[in-house]
């Protein structure tokens, strides 16, 4: 399915105007032949080529109706009024650590609120458990960051009033993962700093970055990796401070341009492989990176892999059953 290759990493705001405009250009198509069919000079060269034109007409048709209805029913739900909108534009806010304008949150996230109380609030939203505990962990990390950690009482009160008593179980299993979520811990992760100015168009639903995003345009961008993030790699090329990733291949040099088979860039590699799990969003971020890639000379395809892709849904699920 073309359309799907061409959709299928587009954010839904950029894939509905390509299917509106593809749904157009057909039914545009489909009255040319109408109209060159009800011709009374018509060939019967030209019938038969109309004819031919039929069944790819049809087969186009039921899979741009099919991703508008998709897109119209993902809409539906953005807009029905369950708490999905909010949740959405709440989680961005507290990934990030910046409004809608690029200003700080305030300290308070006071739109935690409305998530945590175990009622219909004021806007007469009801959250599930899994919403309230994703708003819990990203609430808890915000508050490590500005310096005031919750934790003991405040944090089993929290819990208790969230009616979250078994899912927030699940903040135990993050500490021992190594991530510093209430301030007790004592072996902590070193976190890499986040790279700013990613070459990406951003929506306000979708603002926060993943990861990776940084390791492969350090990579594709900077050319270099940090030393102190990646030891094992410095050592091996015996780099003082940044790992030089400007490697040349060893199927023989030349200057051409990397060949595009089927829309797929077919020059050097970046292979990543992430253990553990890999979400869409992460998947995502390779696929924008071979695109962009692809219009450069000795552009890179980048290939991401891991052992399984990951959920938000099913990533809470394993945080609560993990022991």
């Amino acid at each position: 399915n073309e359309l799907w290759r061409e959709l299928r990493h587009l954010h839904i705001g950029q894939a509905l105007p390509v299917v509106t405009d593809k749904a157009k250009r057909l039914f545009e198509r489909f009255n040319s032949i109408k109209n060159k069919g009800a011709g009374d000079k018509t060939h019967m060269t030209d019938m038969k080529s109309m004819l031919n034109q039929m069944p790819n007409y049809k087969r186009e048709e039921q899979n741009c109706t099919a991703f508008v209805q998709l897109a119209e029913d993902c809409y539906n739900l953005y807009n029905s009024g369950t708490a999905v909108k909010q949740i959405v534009h709440l989680e961005q806010e507290l990934a990030t650590g910046l409004n809608e304008k690029g200003e700080p949150i305030d300290s308070k996230m006071s739109g935690c609120v409305s998530v945590f109380v175990n009622s219909p609030s004021g806007d007469g939203l009801l959250y599930t458990p899994y919403e309230k505990l994703r708003v819990l962990i990203l609430y808890l990390l915000n508050k490590m960051k500005m310096g005031d950690p919750m934790k003991g009482e405040s944090l089993s009160r929290l819990i208790t009033r969230a009616d979250i008593k078994n899912e927030g179980e699940a903040v135990q299993t993050i500490k021992k993962m190594g991530i510093d979520i209430i301030g007790d811990l004592q072996n902590k992760r070193d976190v890499p700093p986040r790279r700013n100015g990613h070459q990406e168009d951003t929506f306000v639903t979708s603002r926060w970055v993943p990861v990776v995003q940084d390791i492969m345009d350090a990579v594709l961008i900077d050319r270099k990796l940090d030393a102190k993030s990646y030891p094992h790699v410095a050592r091996e090329s015996q780099a003082s401070s940044d790992v030089d990733m400007d490697v040349k291949s060893l199927r023989g040099q030349g200057t051409r341009q990397p060949a595009i088979a089927a829309g797929r860039n077919t020059g050097p590699k970046l292979i990543i492989f992430v253990m553990g799990s890999l979400s869409y969003a992460e998947m995502r971020c390779a696929h924008n990176a071979s695109r962009r890639n692809n219009q450069m000379r000795f552009g890179h395809e980048v290939i991401i892999g891991s052992d399984m892709i990951l959920t938000p849904e099913k990533y809470i699920d394993e945080l609560v059953k993990l022991q």
